[in-house]
């Protein structure tokens, strides 16, 4: 068994019974060189050819389909070593190798040849040259247009005269800045370099990292834009900004960034704040008739006790219990007289910052400081502000400013609507009126008059500056434009609508709707101190 397999192997390559090739050509020297000469320089050209795609394959590693060039290498490879073998069988005739190198050489070329069909449609998907240098040509045309693009925002940004800052949000919800421009820069007095990549609350003092993180996290909460006035100081001093911010959102829709642009708004506030106090001056001038009468009520019941109680002294009457009595109307209206002029001390001077409130106590302390006067003019003030626990932010004397102002207009109506051929008014009524609604976060306040109402065509323009309808001299027609000022700056609003009452009269109720919420601690101690 052994002996037949062993044998039938070395038959296979017994080479006796063949003659080599050269013997079929005679051993004739010219034809034995020529296939010589041939042989050699192929099988050397296909040796060398897989060196230098290996060496290319190595040098360029993001070649495609490297597997077929390994492929066609071996493909190569065993070419050349045919064209060795045909040299070989010239003197001997080993051809039972060669035909195993000739198989090999078979084999590895169909797998070369099916691989390389198998792949042909992404080998043609692959870019030529040409498209590559489009390609590259439209991309170095976009860089360009992106650079002129960045040139453009770098100078708009770095020359536009309102102050501009980009803002970074952090995963972890942290705010560090990214930049400011030169105006920015200038107004706050922060050096850019200074601030680049810091945290909000390492760059900044305390206070003023506070009030603007408060601020970009509930930009990043509202998801759009917001704008609002505030007060920070900085290495240039307490300056007042009106700041808008825009949320930036990246890929995965986190907002990332926070783009903001700040006004300086520092001079305009401070006229507007004394446009608001001359306002406020000249209200209190409009009363100072009024309040010279109620000045004077309580000074002559005074002087009239104090005559009659110095009367009976002089005549020996010594009546201790009489005596108690008179002190005590005259203690008594001594301390109204206080009040008054401790309220109107109050009221004149100027608002400090902005605080948390209750609007309930500037309307009653309003409908107070006027409802004496207002009697004495035949005009009823029926008020029903109920003691509710609501607060909301702003200045309480720029509130009270405001009901008083409306309460003046109320009241000029009345007297020029119903006053009759000989000038003696008739009865005229305000209704003032509070509800706090903490559910809806919010509180409103009417004052509803019988003054014959105001004309609809030019009821839409009353809170313009300088309108009025008033005569010449008697109305600036800054009132209701200061007191609509004052009111939005507190997030609020005012309106007025014309109304009908129950008796066929005429009038018109104004309404101050302001943002509220429920007292803290330290406002309801603050309230009862």
């Amino acid at each position: 068994m052994r002996g037949g397999m062993f044998g039938g192997v070395e038959a296979f390559f017994d080479t006796s019974a063949y003659l080599p090739h050269g013997v079929c050509l005679f051993w004739r020297p010219e034809i034995l060189t020529l296939h010589i000469v041939s042989d050699v320089l192929t099988g050397l050209s296909y040796y060398s050819i897989p060196v230098a795609l290996l060496y290319f394959v190595l040098k360029r590693r993001d070649v495609a389909f490297t597997w077929i060039v390994w492929l066609f290498a071996a493909f190569i490879l065993a070419c050349g070593t045919t064209h060795f073998f045909s040299l070989w069988t010239l003197w001997y005739p080993d051809y039972a190798v060669e035909g195993i190198v000739k198989a090999l050489t078979a084999l590895v070329s169909v797998l070369t040849a099916v691989a390389l069909w198998v792949q042909m449609p992404r080998a043609l998907a692959l870019p030529s040259a040409t498209q590559l240098a489009d390609a590259n040509g439209a991309l170095q045309r976009e860089i360009e247009i992106r650079r002129q693009a960045e040139l453009r925002y770098a100078s708009f940004f770095n020359n536009l005269a309102e102050g501009l800052f980009v803002v970074t949000v952090l995963p972890d919800g942290a705010f560090a800045f990214d930049t400011l421009n030169p105006a920015h820069a200038r107004a706050t007095g922060i050096d850019p370099e200074t601030i680049r990549g810091r945290l909000v609350r390492e760059a900044v003092p305390p206070e003023t990292a506070e009030a603007v993180v408060e601020r970009y996290s509930a930009c990043v909460a509202a998801g759009g834009p917001i704008d609002y006035e505030e007060t920070l100081d900085l290495p240039v001093g307490r300056r007042t900004w009106h700041t808008v911010l825009v949320p930036v959102r990246g890929e995965e829709g986190r907002v990332v960034q926070i783009l903001g642009s700040s006004r300086d708004i520092t001079d305009r506030k401070r006229l507007q704040e004394e446009l608001v106090q001359a306002s406020k001056l000249a209200t209190l001038g409009t009363l100072a008739a009024g309040m010279a009468h109620e000045m004077s009520q309580p000074l002559n019941i005074i002087r009239i006790w104090a005559e009659n109680a110095l009367s009976r002294l002089r005549d020996g009457d010594t009546d201790t219990a009489r005596l108690d009595k008179v002190l005590t109307i005259m203690s008594e209206q001594a301390e109204r007289m206080g009040r008054i002029i401790d309220h109107m001390r109050t009221f004149s001077r100027r608002d400090g910052a902005t605080q948390r409130f209750e609007p309930a106590a500037c309307v009653r302390s309003a409908v107070e400081l006027v409802s004496n006067q207002f009697t004495l003019e035949n005009i009823e003030i029926v008020s029903d502000v109920p003691t509710v626990e609501c607060v909301t932010r702003g200045r309480p004397l720029q509130l009270e400013q405001v009901v008083i102002n409306l309460l003046s207009n109320a009241r000029d109506a009345i007297l020029e609507w119903r006053a009759d051929p000989n000038g003696s008014p008739a009865a005229g009524r305000i209704a003032v009126g509070m509800r706090c609604d903490l559910t809806a976060g919010r509180a409103v306040i009417t004052i509803t008059d019988d003054g014959g109402g105001i004309d609809p065509d030019i009821l839409p323009r009353i809170f313009d500056p300088f309108f009025t309808t008033k005569e010449v001299g008697k109305g600036s027609g800054l009132g209701l434009s200061i007191g609509y000022g004052i009111v939005d700056s507190m997030g609020g609003r005012i309106d007025a609508v014309n109304v009908s009452h129950d008796d066929g009269s005429r009038g018109v109720r104004f309404t101050i709707t302001l943002p509220v919420s429920h007292p803290s601690v330290q406002d309801v101690e603050r309230a009862h101190a």
